[in-house]
């Protein structure tokens, strides 16, 4: 493991400018893929020997760092372990709890996290999977469409004069894009029906000869079948109550997801 972490650290370092960035940002690396450590910077600072976490706290709120070539260098790092042909991408997005409004797309919004409406800020996130293991590659913030009515409250969260709102299932197209541009050859795509109602992530990944199984709203989503265009709803009685076989794709906040 620490040959595997000093080539991932190799490969990080052109991120950070300066020798202390680089030293603190592997410090925080290694806290993050320690066992049991609660991911806050105090429980970091703690667990990577530090008496305080400020210089942990420095590197995320006020240093300079190119976070976007951070996620390209790691997403490469993860192809070369993971194999770059025949994988299954992954999209879901995950809530986070905030107070306030202050933060950058914070908002009232449903949290699948939670299993609710709540103040919090939600990202896109792009999993990779293939026989070796899985990760995630990509991410994008989500932001509210309300956001963009007031430009001061964009400004003052950090947000570029070009930011443009974009959907879930867009945020998701975009990642999808810049995993085949970084040489990435999935198999399939998969996600849950927030990105199976993207029609545009569904027909480029058609045109891309990536297979995908989403999950679709049951009463508003209209599909083709041998039978004709029906709602999702109705296909399902195209097959009989015995040809079904229920199972779990993974544990949510209210229990099975069935």
């Amino acid at each position: 493991m620490e040959a595997v972490f000093a080539e991932l650290a190799a490969d990080l370092a052109p991120v950070y400018r300066r020798r202390d960035l680089r030293a603190n940002g592997m410090l925080y690396l290694r806290g993050l893929l320690m066992p049991g450590v609660a991911g806050n910077g105090w429980s970091i600072a703690e667990a990577v020997g530090l008496d305080r976490p400020y210089r942990l706290h420095h590197l995320l709120e006020r240093a300079c760092w190119e976070e976007d070539t951070a996620r390209d260098v790691v997403r490469a790092f993860l192809t070369r372990h993971l194999g770059a042909d025949g994988g299954v991408l992954i999209f879901d997005e995950t809530g986070q709890a905030k107070k306030g409004t202050k933060t950058a797309a914070v908002g009232r919004q449903y949290s699948g996290t939670m299993g609710r409406v709540e103040n919090v800020i939600v990202a896109v996130y792009t999993t990779y999977a293939t026989k070796r293991g899985h990760a995630l590659i990509d991410r994008d913030l989500y932001v509210q469409a309300d956001w963009f009515a007031d430009p001061a409250r964009m400004a003052t969260a950090g947000f570029p004069k070009d930011h443009a709102f974009a959907t879930k299932s867009a945020l998701a197209l975009a990642q999808v894009k810049r995993a085949l541009a970084a040489g990435i050859r999935p198999e399939w795509a998969t996600g849950d029906e927030v990105y199976g109602r993207g029609r545009d992530l569904r027909e480029f990944l058609e045109g891309a000869g990536i297979g995908y199984v989403f999950a679709v709203p049951i009463d508003n989503q209209r599909t083709t079948t041998g039978g004709g265009r029906m709602r999702a709803g109705q296909a399902l009685q195209l097959v009989e109550p015995d040809g079904w076989n229920r199972r779990s794709c993974a544990a949510g906040a209210k229990g099975q997801r069935h």
